[in-house]
């Protein structure tokens, strides 16, 4: 083979090397504009040597030994995740209504972190989406940032570059692990979008009848918040896995003051007349999931995935579906807090463990019908308070009330109570309150 042929074959293939090369910009060319991006408005929110005009979420400062900054990126090491961890959500100073983010992104095997947008930092909330979990994260939309493999057993709304558990990409391509991503989010007045490497890949409308079906259908059901358009900061979020960002960029857009929040209807009921005794509809919104958290020594709100729930012909089923983590879960009616002299009713079969008043605060407090019968049969069970007194019933019987350290005006909501593995079905209930 001649020489010349030799140096041809080499480079050729140097060339196709070259043009195979991923696109994100070299690192001694990243968190720079150009004289073009500076005159169309774009502003770094990272210059590569510091994180100025960031913070910890729920904090002044970035937290020490959390995010750093190494080779021109944002790198968080490995950590548990978790917001009373070592690490936290990086979140910007500032806030934004519309706006162009664009940013690159790597993840290490098995990465997963995210940049999160439309929250309120500070906004509280009881239901926990996770061990650990203190609500002290932001809650709103994210932009998923993932190794997708090791993860493909997650529902499709979940992998890279989704808005996460809700609007599923597509046409995406995903470079492999250790490279970097380009990210874009863009909220220009109720639309949003998500792309991934210069492609469009998932969008929805805010306050549409699309996004508020799919709300309904999520975990997200439980934060009339979710989907609101609202100023913001824009976060990254700490996952516990190794994850390194770079390239940050914004472009304010027209109109950047915040929408009208959309009304969320409120799924309560009014108060019921202490004389007035009322059927209540089965409908799964009303209902709730607390499991038992060590952690954090209480009963806390969990999304319905926890337990399986079916409403058909008036009569629910539930399922305690509660995995080692969560040894302990309960069914819990939200609709009406019981607080004074209450009488609360219904019809069971199947699993139960007990037909509770469970502390509204989550505390281990409770007034519990203990020991009910567990077979097919229907059963009318009861529990009341009238002037401190409590009275229970099962088949019109006198049963007996386990007191949880209740105080004797506790105020509540009722519960049905499982193990886990167990179900049950409940119709007929009824409720009399009064304060």
């Amino acid at each position: 083979m001649s020489r010349p042929f030799l140096l041809f074959r080499l480079l050729a293939i140097l060339a196709a090397a070259f043009l195979a090369r991923p696109i994100s910009a070299p690192a001694a060319d990243a968190n720079t504009l150009s004289p073009q991006e500076q005159a169309a408005g774009w502003k770094l929110l990272f210059d590569g040597r510091s994180t100025a005009g960031w913070h910890t979420y729920g904090k002044k400062t970035v937290t020490p030994g959390s995010w750093q900054i190494k080779d021109g990126c944002l790198v968080l090491p490995q950590g548990n995740g978790r917001p009373n961890g070592t690490g936290g959500d990086l979140v910007t100073d500032a806030l934004y209504t519309n706006f162009d983010f664009q940013f690159e992104w790597r993840v290490g095997p098995g990465g997963n972190s995210g940049v999160e947008y439309l929250f309120t930092e500070g906004e509280k909330r009881t239901a926990s989406f996770y061990a650990g979990d203190t609500g002290d994260s932001p809650l709103g939309f994210e932009y998923q940032v993932l190794d997708d493999e090791p993860h493909a057993k997650n529902a499709a709304n979940r992998l890279a570059a989704s808005i996460y558990s809700l609007v599923t990409p597509t046409g995406k391509t995903l470079r492999p692990v250790g490279e970097f991503n380009q990210g874009r989010v863009v909220v220009n007045g109720s639309h949003v979008e998500h792309w991934l490497n210069g492609k469009k890949v998932a969008e929805c409308g805010l306050g549409s009848a699309e996004l508020q079906r799919i709300i309904a259908d999520s975990k997200y059901r439980y934060y009339p918040g979710v989907g609101v358009k609202r100023a913001t900061a824009i976060a990254l979020q700490d996952h516990g896995a190794d994850v390194a960002y770079r390239n940050l960029k914004l472009r304010v857009l027209p109109g950047n003051t915040p929408a009208a929040a959309t009304p969320v209807p409120s799924t309560a009921e009014a108060p019921i007349s202490p004389t007035a005794a009322r059927k209540i509809p089965m409908q799964a919104a009303d209902w709730r999931v607390w499991c038992w958290s060590r952690a954090d020594n209480r009963w806390i709100e969990h999304p319905l995935e926890k337990m399986t729930v079916q409403i058909q012909d008036g009569v629910l089923t539930a399922r305690n579906t509660t995995d080692s983590n969560w040894p302990r879960a309960i069914l819990v009616y939200h609709g009406t807090l019981l607080e004074g002299d209450f009488i609360v009713s219904a019809d069971y079969r199947g699993q139960l463990e007990s037909f509770d008043l469970q502390s509204a605060d989550g505390a281990n407090q409770r007034l519990s019908v203990m020991s009910p019968p567990q077979d097919s049969s229907w059963h009318p069970v009861l529990l009341s308070r009238s002037q401190g007194q409590l009275t229970a019933r099962i088949n019109e019987a006198s049963a007996p009330v386990q007191n949880g350290k209740a105080p004797p005006g506790m105020k509540g909501y009722f519960c049905f109570k499982l193990r886990p593995g167990e179900a049950v079905e409940v119709r007929n209930l009824r409720v009399q309150a009064g304060r």
